[in-house]
Parts: C-alpha cells; structure tokens; sequence
C-alpha cells in the first residue's frame, strides 16, 4: 500500500476498519475507500443510532449509501462523503430511512474525519449522535460552505477523480444484476413511459433515444426500459456500462459524468448565493452537492454537461480519453 495515502485511512487500516484492497485512488492523488460508512461503522459492532428526535435508527437505512474520500490539498488531504445508491424501495414497505433514488452524489463540504474517528473508538450514544449529525451537515443540511481544496480539485478538468467514481458506481450498480438482469430504475422507467406517449423528442426522449441508440450500435438488446441485460455483472462491457451510467445518474458517457461534477464546482462563488424567487433556494445551495441522478424534480437549467458535443463535454473528453481505463471507456466515433 501507497505509505502516501490519507492520514485517516491509515487510521482506519490500523484498526481493521477498512482493509488495503477498499481503497482505490486514481493517478492524481484522489482517494475513495470503497465500504460503506455503515459497513465501516459495524466493524465496531455500531448498528444504530440516536436521531435528533431520540428516535433509534439503523445505521445501515441511513449511511449505507456514503462512502469516504479524499482530495489532495497541498502537502494534506481534506476529506468530503460521496453517494453511490441503488434503486431502494425502503418508503413502499414503510422503512424509516433516506431517499429511494438512485444516483450519485459527491459532496464538496468538508467532512469531520475525527469525530468519525471517535465514534469509532468509543461509541458512546453522544458520540453516534454527533457522527449523524456531521454526515447530515456535509450530506443534506442547507446554509453550508463549499472547502475551497474540494472545489479547487472538482474544478480542474485536467483532474481524474470524477472517473474513479463513475466506475466504481457503474460496478456497484452491475453487482445488484441478478440471472443476467438488473431493473431500470423506477424514475428512469416513468420517463421511458412519458416518451413513449408522446411519440415526440421533448427533454423526456433524451435518455430513451440514447437507449435505443445503444441497442443499436451493440447489435443486441442491452437495455428494453424495463431491464438492463448484464453478461457478467463482474466485468459489464462498455454498452451495458454505459446503460447503468444513463439509466441511474442521466449522463450519456464517462465524459458527461465528469462535465456535471465540473460543471457544478465551477457554480460555487458567491454571486449565486441569492436566492431564486418561487424557487426557494440559490444556485450555490444546487451546486454545492453534485447530483447525478435521474429524477421528477431536477433543476431545468441550462444542461451542457447533457450534450455530449458541449465545450465543457468535448474538453473532458480531450483531456481524458487517452488516460482513463474503465469499463466505459468510449472512442471517438
């Protein structure tokens, strides 16, 4: 192991919370530990906790999802949580838990690695109550402040940690495939249905058109809006690769991926902290959490991380096609 990896996850391989083979990084010095808070949690025997309401919680409705990075910052690291979800369905069988839908969120607020640390060796009920606490901070509560190291490294096009990310999500998703059929997400679906009816290229016909033209090129049925059809979910090719990233997070190719997490990096200053009338929120409180997902309520702006012949696309794909190795690696075409 790199003795140059982050303090923390040193911190976390000494105790046995994590092993070497969970964290991954990429050329440039971005770090990911590939195991769930929740799992990293149960490794000290920590399965729940206290909300704000005192009400008990299970750690793995709520932070099953959140997984632990970081970001080179001068001679340092700062670290941040991302989201990798699946299609959950915890609201129709009455869980209490987060959200449902699928997708992919990388935070750019500094999470608070000791008080992790110190749930982690002693978790008292204060100790739970104050990690949940700091995860809803970085993850979901609004007023907050971007780190200026986190947005200084999403920022730059040249840098390579969008990719780790949109492969390590795209393998995750393809681990749930099961007899070589994994289920479209339930928002996904709706939308294939809503283009369907109209029969028309409104913005519902953007995915369904890529889908189909990805069945095309791969000279079988990759994805029929209902199922994604997986040869082998341990190594899914680029086609079925590229169906999972559409399907669950929106984006068309690696390269939009990486435009939309830049794309929001790049909104963090403080003109757009004023808020939008009818709309209850500023640009900043959008921007300062990448979503990428695929959902009834995203923001219609201006998209051109969604338009694969965009300058902010085209520029990602000129820095990157030649470096990135993963699983939807496109060509130009």
């Amino acid at each position: 192991m790199n003795k140059n990896i982050p303090k923390i996850f040193g911190l976390l391989l000494s105790d046995m919370s994590i092993e070497n083979s969970e964290i991954i990084s990429s050329a440039d010095g971005f770090f990911v530990v590939n195991k769930s808070i929740s799992n990293i949690l149960s490794t000290k025997g920590i399965f729940d906790f206290l909300s704000s309401k005192g009400e008990r919680l299970a750690c793995s409705n709520f932070f099953d999802d959140w997984f632990l990075y970081a970001v080179p910052d001068q001679e340092n690291y700062t670290y941040g949580l991302l989201k990798l979800r699946e299609q959950e369905h915890d609201t129709a069988v009455g869980t209490l838990a987060d959200g449902d839908t699928p997708g992919v969120t990388i935070s750019f607020i500094s999470f608070g690695t000791e008080i992790l640390c110190n749930c982690l060796n002693d978790p008292t009920e204060e100790n739970r109550k104050k990690l949940n606490s700091e995860i809803n901070r970085v993850v979901a509560n609004r007023g907050q402040r971007h780190n200026e190291a986190i947005k200084r490294y999403f920022k730059n096009p040249e840098s390579q940690g969008a990719y780790l990310v949109a492969d390590m999500y795209i393998r995750h998703i393809a681990s749930f495939a099961e007899n070589k059929c994994l289920s479209v997400p339930e928002h996904y679906k709706k939308l294939a249905k809503q283009s369907a009816l109209h029969k028309k290229a409104d913005k519902s016909a953007r995915l369904p058109r890529f889908i189909e033209s990805l069945n095309t090129s791969a000279g079988r049925i990759i994805c029929d809006n209902e199922n994604i059809y997986i040869e082998n979910r341990e190594n899914p090719t680029e086609y079925e690769a590229l169906a999972i990233l559409a399907t669950h997070t929106g984006n068309t190719s690696l390269y939009s991926f990486a435009a939309e997490v830049e794309y929001h990096a790049r909104f963090l200053t403080p003109f757009v902290r004023i808020k939008i009338p009818f709309f209850g929120r500023s640009i900043y409180d959008s921007a300062i959490r990448a979503d990428m997902t695929v959902d009834d309520t995203e923001f219609q702006g201006p998209a051109p991380f969604y338009k694969e012949n965009s300058k902010i696309v085209k520029r990602q794909y000129g820095l990157h096609r030649q470096s990135i190795n993963t699983v939807c690696r496109m060509e130009k075409q």
